[in-house]
């Protein structure tokens, strides 16, 4: 009896589904000089957001929450002390409407908030964000400009330049003069390079060649770079850098169910054929059948098998043809009924995410949280994320920016969320009110909160606490300034009281 042989053939679809994209470095061939090659590939690490499914809502998130409440002066003192002085309020009321009109301009097209969200979003995808700073005649910042990340190159630190330095000493202004390194940076775009300076660079430095020249002309003069990065290297690296594979495991996931749908006809079996074997043309017909499996118009269709039994000759000289047996053995329990990999998928949506420091209210997914939890995960986010984040925003452009403007009293300030809930604050102030420890201007933002609109404070006359004026007009005192004019109008002032009313029923209403 001869040897059996058994054959096996694998039939597959004959289409391609792996990108086959190449993150080119434009700078590769000039990282021999003073340019530094960054860590990991910047462009790639800037796409990755167009490929995740979780990585946008965090970098957003991030935008929003640090960025989204508004760009704002602040006085650096308590305005409102008495000690503070005339001339310092004057001062400073100078300096907070040159501040103002300061964030108002840095832009004409947008706002400041939206130039720096655009380098935040370059910071939490490659590490490293930029912007561009302008100077007007007088050599004062004026103006900001978005730098996309993706085509600056850090060079590496310059010769110690002397600088002055405006401190404040024993509360007078001092200069002192300070050494200091400063670092050059490139762009290249199509293959053109212009380079600039770090900010606060006094040198003359030409765009076109990176050389501090004295005799550079005015159009040629480079302008100042403002560096966002996380870390403290040359180049910052993105905080999610290391749940790379797992973003891009998720991403071949999403591609492997994309294709488990589109090719929907297809149920993985295999066929085995006993005593016989598959004709040429069937294994045409069934390479055809694969080919041809993507779309909807393809969804109902018949396979057709057709074997030749093997034909071997018995002892008696007859030929004698063996009965063919096919069978199509399905392997499909070995896959998941809807989709593949949706736990990888939702661990890899966490890391990330963990990765931020953002619980899931803030990408979306909110559906095990109620108020409780949701204002407690609010409030912990804001104190360990976003607030320490806005202080570290304003910290540099304070620095940077301030001395050079000649403000000293006032600082540009990151507003954050309100998390007081007005409700709780009337509850809490009712027994306040009652025993005549709060006026009506006391009361007036929050009822303006309640109402939606801004409400004017009530003149001083009217501004007495509201059990007061009753105790006095029940004992018929004449002490107090608002009974005296009472007093001396001819009819009651019904006004007043129906105002005193109308904030006496709503405390009771916010009480019960």
């Amino acid at each position: 009896m001869g040897e059996r042989k058994m054959k096996a053939t694998v039939i597959k679809s004959q289409t391609a589904s792996t990108t086959k994209q190449i993150y080119d470095d434009p700078f590769k061939a000039s990282y021999d000089g003073d340019i530094i090659e960054p860590p990991y590939n910047l462009k790639e690490l800037k796409l990755i957001g167009e490929y995740s499914t979780i990585l946008q809502q965090c970098v957003e998130a991030y935008r929003v929450n640090i960025l989204g409440f508004g760009l704002v002066p602040k006085y650096r003192f308590d305005y409102n002390s008495k000690d503070t002085k005339d001339d310092l309020k004057t001062k400073a009321d100078e300096e907070w409407t040159r501040l103002e009109e300061f964030i108002r301009y840095l832009n004409y097209d947008e706002e400041a908030e939206t130039i720096l969200g655009y380098a935040l979003e370059d910071r939490e995808k490659m590490g490293n964000g930029y912007i561009e700073a302008l100077r007007d005649s007088l050599n004062r910042p004026a103006g900001i400009e978005y730098v996309d990340g993706q085509y600056i190159r850090v060079c590496k630190r310059t010769v110690p330049e002397e600088v002055d330095y405006t401190i404040t000493e024993n509360g007078q202004l001092k200069t002192i003069k300070r050494w200091r390194t400063f670092r050059k940076y490139v762009q290249m775009i199509n293959g053109k390079k212009v380079y600039f300076k770090e900010y606060g660079d006094p040198r003359p430095m030409n765009l076109t060649t990176g050389k501090f020249d004295e005799s550079t002309p005015e159009n040629l003069l480079a302008t100042e770079i403002i560096h966002f990065k996380l870390g403290s290297g040359t180049y910052g690296i993105p905080r999610w850098v290391g749940h790379i594979i797992h973003q891009y495991g998720a991403r071949k996931a999403e591609e492997l169910n994309y294709m488990y749908f589109k090719q929907g006809r297809h149920v993985p079996a295999a066929i085995t054929v006993e005593n016989g074997m598959l004709t040429e043309e069937a294994y045409t017909n069934l390479q055809e059948y694969m080919n041809g499996i993507e779309g909807v118009e393809n969804a109902h269709k018949f396979l057709i098998l057709e074997a030749e039994g093997i034909t071997s000759e018995e002892d008696t000289g007859e030929e004698k043809t063996a009965p063919v047996k096919v069978q199509i053995k399905s392997l499909a329990e070995i896959l998941q009924q809807d989709a593949l990999f949706l736990e990888y998928d939702e661990k890899s949506r966490d890391k990330l995410r963990s990765s931020f420091r953002l619980p899931p209210i803030y990408t979306g997914e909110s559906k095990d949280y109620n108020k409780a939890t949701a204002d407690t995960a609010r409030k912990i986010t804001e104190e360990q994320v976003f607030e320490p984040e806005r202080q570290a925003i304003t910290g540099k452009l304070n620095t940077l920016f301030l001395s050079d403007l000649e403000i000293y009293n006032v600082e540009a300030s990151l507003n954050g969320p309100n998390f007081s809930d007005p409700i709780e604050t009337a509850q809490a102030i009712a027994p306040l009110a009652s025993a005549g420890g709060v006026a009506p201007n006391d009361l007036r933002d929050l009822l303006g909160q309640l109402l939606g609109k801004d409400l004017e404070a009530l003149p001083d006359e009217y501004n007495v606490p509201f059990q007061i004026v009753l105790n006095n007009l029940q004992q018929g005192q004449q002490a107090n300034p608002l009974i005296s004019l009472l007093k001396s109008q001819a009819e009651p002032n019904t006004d007043l009281l129906n105002i005193m009313k109308d904030m006496r029923d709503v405390l009771e209403a916010m009480q019960s």
